[in-house]
């Protein structure tokens, strides 16, 4: 009889966890993490979520990061493994940019970002899930730091181009193009102008003596 209580009791236990949601997403000594999702239409759900996304299709993510002991500095990343499947479109940071915060680190303080985000429209992983990760990284100081990281997201990925698609930019080209371009700072244009003086000069000069 006793054994019988105890299997009820565990099938009990098992249920609850299995209804009830998921509102603590990840949390360590130095504080805890909360995250949501939600497609263009749809409602916020809590992490993981599960969803069915086309190639293109938008969707947002929101994150909170609660502060439970002074700290140095917090940093945040969106992550995701093999095939590039995700982009920003707007928000803090793009996608394995580290996302730095030296000002709210005080005790019992929190901030939330958003990110409006998409599928690529031309990934070639499609037809099955792909997991978009948070990671955050909660430092005290050099020697002293804690993290914690989990899945917002493992959705399945449909192999059709979402109707509502439109090609506009994207955080992650944008940044990536200003990275790549090379940019002549004013004392390296200086420094052009000044060799292209002198040797104008030095020319002009060769030229008289010749004559």
């Amino acid at each position: 009889m006793i054994r019988k209580s105890k299997i009820v009791l565990f099938i009990i236990l098992s249920i609850n966890i299995l209804v009830t949601p998921l509102t603590q997403a990840g949390g360590c000594a130095y504080g805890s993490v909360q995250a949501w999702f939600r497609t263009t239409e749809g409602v916020w759900v809590n992490a993981t979520a599960h969803p069915s996304l086309h190639r293109g299709e938008s969707f947002e993510i929101k994150v909170r990061v609660n502060i439970a002991t002074d700290l140095r500095v917090v940093y945040l990343k969106l992550h995701e493994f093999g095939t590039p499947v995700y982009e920003v479109i707007t928000g803090p940071s793009t996608m394995e940019q580290f996302l730095e915060n030296w000002e709210l680190t005080m005790s019992n303080q929190s901030w939330t970002s958003v990110w409006n985000m998409r599928v690529k429209a031309n990934t070639s992983w499609v037809n099955g899930s792909s997991p978009l990760e948070l990671y955050v990284q909660f430092t005290k100081n050099d020697y002293d730091d804690a993290s914690v990281m989990f899945d917002i997201l493992n959705a399945f990925i449909v192999d059709s181009l979402w109707e509502n698609y439109s090609p506009k930019p994207n955080l992650d080209d944008v940044s990536l193009k200003n990275r790549d371009t090379p940019r002549l700072s004013n004392p390296s244009f200086i420094g052009v102008v000044i060799v292209v003086f002198l040797s104008g000069v030095l020319l002009w000069s060769k030229r008289k003596k010749e004559k």
